[in-house]
């Protein structure tokens, strides 16, 4: 009886293992998510001719996470849920299963100055640095016109 007992326990733990998939980059390209308030997102790295600075972004303290929803070659972005305040429009360009650009959809919103300089220096790369769980972490890179790279880190998570 225990020999029976322990026999079923091992398959059920062997099916349950191999019915729990690891999730991959393109489970991550359309859905809904949530980028949680983490302080590592908030630093970034310049790096300018031969010269390396470091900045931390101001967070607005009662923002405690986004919502995102990804559509084919879409997101909007939410503060604090869906249809509360004004959401953010922006145009993903994917470049392969991890990487994409992004930048924002004047069609959809008015853009401010910072978003207009975005678009102009031809918008942010993300790519994927490591999968853990159900977050996907990921290093954002922007090359401005004049030669200057700003990078930073962050993570989004399936909701």
């Amino acid at each position: 009886m225990k020999k029976t007992t322990l026999l079923l326990f091992t398959a059920l733990l062997i099916g349950l293992n191999i019915s729990a998939q690891e999730l991959t980059c393109t489970d991550f390209k359309i859905g809904k998510f949530y980028i949680p308030k983490i302080k590592e997102a908030a630093k970034y790295k310049v790096v300018s001719n031969d010269s390396i600075s470091e900045f931390a972004a101001e967070r607005d303290s009662t923002i405690k996470k986004y919502i995102v929803i990804r559509e084919k070659g879409t997101q909007t972005e939410w503060k604090n849920g869906i249809e509360n305040g004004n959401p953010e429009y922006e145009i993903i360009e994917w470049i392969d299963d991890c990487t994409y650009r992004l930048t924002f959809d004047s069609s959809k919103m008015v853009l401010d100055e910072t978003k207009k300089w975005v678009n102009e220096n031809n918008g942010i790369i993300v790519s994927k640095t490591k999968l853990e769980g159900k977050c996907l972490f990921y290093n954002s890179t922007m090359t401005t016109n004049d030669g200057q790279k700003i990078s930073g880190n962050g993570v989004i998570c399936k909701e």
